[in-house]
């Protein structure tokens, strides 16, 4: 038995699953942890040899948590998990390593870097950076996991390799975004956080607003090389900070749309009451 379980999350991805199927499929076994696709993305998935299944229902956007993982763990027999999306491919120089290191016993967890491009944009990579791609099963700990991470390693630091940042090495990450999906999409993602930043007693504070917004335009700084579109994506980026922000205040201040509506109807009733002079 291969070593490793190619793990793949996916919600109606019949036009990308292909390709994700097809990049590991003769490396290892292929899950594809479904979030309920209505296309043919299940269709399309087996016939290229993958087992296709129907992870948990959530009202979380995100899917790393323990409850996923206590389902991947249930349906996956190999001591090492890939842990990916549909929406990135790996070189056949980085599967042939992932597969190198799962064959050893030296490492439990691998962290290679990835390089991302946005807007349809293949000249030249958004972002660069990391991603914890592959980790022994029985050394991670999602319990206490937060959106936009990937669970806790438990072993030590040394059982941890970090893949060099060369091309060879590299996740390509393929993200679908145009406008309309992007805030759609990111608005998911900065109401959970916003959450989470408020039951975890932070509140809300313009200089960390605009600390975070400069940082990310600052991560996204590669696509200037794009010009317009650079612009473009790197102030998108920083809004989706923006949401994050906004809602925290939002939350912190009661603010929602009934109160809203409440304060408004408050004052036209002083309007509407007004003798006039």
């Amino acid at each position: 038995m291969k070593p490793i379980t190619f793990v793949l999350f996916a919600y109606n991805e019949e036009k990308r699953i292909a390709y994700a199927v097809r990049n590991f499929i003769h490396h290892g076994s292929v899950v594809i942890m479904d979030g309920g696709s209505t296309d043919k993305t299940q269709e399309i998935a087996e016939s290229l040899g993958a087992t296709f299944l129907r992870r948990p229902k959530s009202s979380l956007p995100q899917v790393e948590t323990q409850v996923i993982f206590d389902f991947v763990k249930e349906n996956t027999e190999t001591p090492w998990i890939y842990w990916g999306y549909v929406d990135n491919i790996a070189p056949e120089t980085l599967v042939k390593k992932l597969v190198d290191i799962a064959s050893d016993s030296v490492y439990k967890k691998v962290t290679v870097p990835m390089y991302t491009y946005l807007w349809g944009n293949t000249k030249h990579y958004a972002q660069k950076s990391h991603f914890p791609a592959m980790f022994h099963r029985a050394y991670m700990d999602f319990s206490k996991n937060q959106i936009h991470h990937l669970g806790q390693f438990t072993g030590a630091s040394h059982e941890e390799i970090i893949l060099p940042n060369r091309e060879e090495y590299a996740l390509r990450h393929f993200s679908t975004y145009v406008e309309s999906k992007y805030v759609a999409g990111y608005m998911r993602y900065a109401e959970e956080e916003a959450q989470q930043k408020f039951k975890d007693g932070e509140r809300f504070s313009v200089v960390k607003l605009f600390a975070a917004m400069l940082r990310y335009m600052w991560i996204y700084r590669r696509t200037f090389k794009t010009s317009q579109l650079g612009i473009l994506i790197m102030l998108n980026m920083a809004f989706g900070r923006l949401m994050t922000y906004t809602r925290l205040y939002e939350y912190e201040h009661g603010i929602t749309l009934e109160s809203v509506e409440h304060a408004y109807s408050l004052e036209k009733e002083k309007l509407l009451h007004a003798k006039s002079h």
